[in-house]
């Protein structure tokens, strides 16, 4: 029977941001999907106090993030794969950021630190100019 997309898509933001104790977190259950932690198992090996790991897990188990049983917290095994994913595009957004210039246009003169324009760097699609950010960013690194 089809869906409607409407169903399968949401417009909910990833309540977890970088370099957070949620983060933190969330990326140790993840990693250890297969095993349940308690609050204290947690800290222990995620070099957090017992007292962060406890209103982190409530908020995770808020967010509906993770599960809870006994006071043992786990990734639900058939959710594990997205938030991994998840995680991962949080990583690759920071390591973009990390390696993008600094604001060096607010000072004056930065449009002498770009690089020149290389016409032989241009291919022609119709009347659409495509460049290769490979070619930008090589030219930006050099």
């Amino acid at each position: 029977m089809p869906v409607p997309v409407d169903e399968l898509t949401s417009d909910d933001r990833f309540p977890i941001k970088p370099d957070t104790n949620e983060y933190r977190v969330l990326s140790f259950l993840v990693a250890h999907r297969e095993y349940g932690y308690t609050p204290r198992e947690i800290a222990a090996r995620t070099a957090l106090n017992k007292t962060a790991v406890s209103s982190t897990m409530a908020r995770l188990f808020e967010y509906g993030l993770i599960e809870r049983a006994d006071n043992v917290y786990y990734v639900d095994p058939s959710r594990a794969s997205k938030l991994k994913r998840r995680l991962e595009s949080l990583d690759s957004l920071v390591q973009f950021f990390e390696s993008a210039p600094d604001d060096s246009y607010a000072e004056k003169g930065w449009e002498q630190e770009l690089p020149t324009f290389d016409p032989e760097s241009v291919s022609y699609n119709g009347s659409r100019q495509l460049l290769s950010i490979g070619h930008i960013l090589n030219k930006i690194d050099s």
